[in-house]
């Protein structure tokens, strides 16, 4: 009987071990989640075309970055509509973006046309199954 518990607990224990093992590996196999983000030259501020560029490159940084943590936390999204006499008087949408992207890398950073820049960011799939295990849905709010 003692021998029975023995090795009930033993594989209880193993099991537990190799679950997260196990979902690396699987994780692993996965593609990356990939992003992109755009900015234009023209809208940013700057003295110099030089400061604009920069400001553009960093803006499509945080546009790609913004796409990757929907991705991965998701979009808080409300609406609400007012009707009046049957009709709708005012519709309004807004959505909202909370999380921490950790681990991600720019594959590319290239001008399109004349006056835009695109950024291209992704993560590895583990690394997303980390940032999810440790900060479920609702952490940030």
């Amino acid at each position: 009987m003692k021998t029975l518990i023995v090795a009930s607990l033993c594989l209880l224990l193993a099991g537990c071990v190799g679950n997260e093992e196990q979902l690396r590996a699987d994780s692993i196999q996965q593609m990356p989640y990939r992003a992109i983000g755009y900015a234009s030259l023209r809208v940013q501020p700057g003295s110099t075309p030089a400061q604009k560029q920069l400001m553009a490159i960093r803006a499509a940084k945080a546009a790609a970055m913004r796409e990757l943590a929907e991705k991965i936390f998701g979009a808080d999204v409300s609406g609400q509509t007012s009707l009046i006499g049957g009709g709708v008087y005012s519709d309004q949408l807004r959505s909202s973006v909370d999380g921490l992207v950790r681990g991600a890398r720019v594959v590319s950073l290239t001008p399109i046309r004349n006056d835009v820049y695109e950024a291209v960011l992704e993560v590895d799939a583990w690394e997303v199954a980390a940032m999810r295990a440790r900060w479920p849905r609702g952490h940030f709010q």
